[in-house]
């Protein structure tokens, strides 16, 4: 078995990793790649799928695992399985997608090749093209996203995201958003505009409870103009994964969305900021992955 693995090179704990790598498949034919700057994890993927590695192992957070997702998408390889060792500060995606527990584990789930083809998501916006696999949001979330990109994080990732989430509710215009699902045509006053594929995401709030990451659609939660109450009012039903029956909150499910703004608004994708509306979101591939 050819293992290609990318460890992140700004994290303490990744030579800890790497020793137990080495002797959990010491049998094994090991690749091990370190990251050495922002965005590396992709091109690492891609080039271990070149070099025929039957398998990609990526130890990181979210965005780590979207850069190996989109290292993996755009391969020569990309029916390449992509394994996942959660090690980031939020690690929203494996909330929804139960992954093995321990490296041994991890073995004995590739050994008895336990794949699970996931919806791979694929967003296309301002000449640009990039598919996340778990949620993709604009507006209030975007700005939280910019935010957090620039922020210490002294307070941890779930406090921090929460007081940016505050910080931008005071300031924050929501705006009139226009969207086709799957071509029918909606438009709403909203301060963000989810569009998910897994269930979680801000450091463990339960945005779409319906999420089903191989059903072949995504969720998308429109969110009014709540104010400082009401929001944390819903946190804690949010963080349960709870679905909120209130008027300023809608729920839709599509295949295919387009979404245009009056303003530009910030976008927000796998908990990194990476520009500004108008897009377009659709499925049109699928991910093999190592599951429990």
């Amino acid at each position: 078995m050819k293992l290609g693995v990318i460890l992140h090179g700004a994290k303490s704990n990744r030579y800890r990793q790497r020793i137990e790598i080495e002797k959990i498949f010491s049998d094994w034919d090991l690749h091990i790649r370190i990251t050495e700057y922002d965005k590396h994890a992709e091109k690492i993927a891609k080039e271990l799928c070149n070099d025929n590695c039957d398998l990609v192992l990526v130890c990181g957070g979210d965005g780590s695992l979207n850069q190996a997702a989109n290292g993996v998408f755009n391969s020569d390889n990309p029916q390449t399985p992509l394994a996942i060792w959660p090690s980031g500060t939020g690690n929203d995606f494996v909330k929804t997608l139960e992954v093995p527990k321990s490296f041994q584990e991890l073995r004995a789930c590739i050994e008895n090749r336990n794949f699970k083809a996931i919806d791979l998501p694929c967003m296309e916006w301002d000449g640009r093209k990039r598919a996340y696999l778990n949620v993709t949001d604009l507006g209030l979330g975007g700005c939280v996203a910019y935010d957090m990109t620039r922020s210490k994080r002294r307070l941890g990732s779930f406090l921090t995201y929460q007081w940016l989430i505050v910080k931008n509710l005071l300031r924050f215009k929501k705006r009139t958003i226009h969207f086709h699902l799957d071509g029918k045509k909606l438009e709403a006053r909203a301060m963000n505009f989810v569009v998910a594929n897994g269930k979680y995401f801000g450091s463990g709030l339960g945005i779409s409870p319906e999420s089903l990451v191989s059903d072949g659609l995504l969720e998308v939660i429109v969110i009014g103009d709540l104010n400082i109450f009401e929001y944390l009012y819903f946190v804690p039903k949010v963080r349960k994964c709870k679905k909120l029956s209130y008027h300023k909150i809608q729920y839709y499910s599509a295949k295919k969305i387009s979404i245009e703004t009056e303003v530009p608004m910030p976008i927000d994708m796998d908990g990194e900021f990476v520009g500004f509306s108008p897009m377009v979101i659709s499925i049109q591939h699928s991910l093999n992955v190592v599951v429990a």
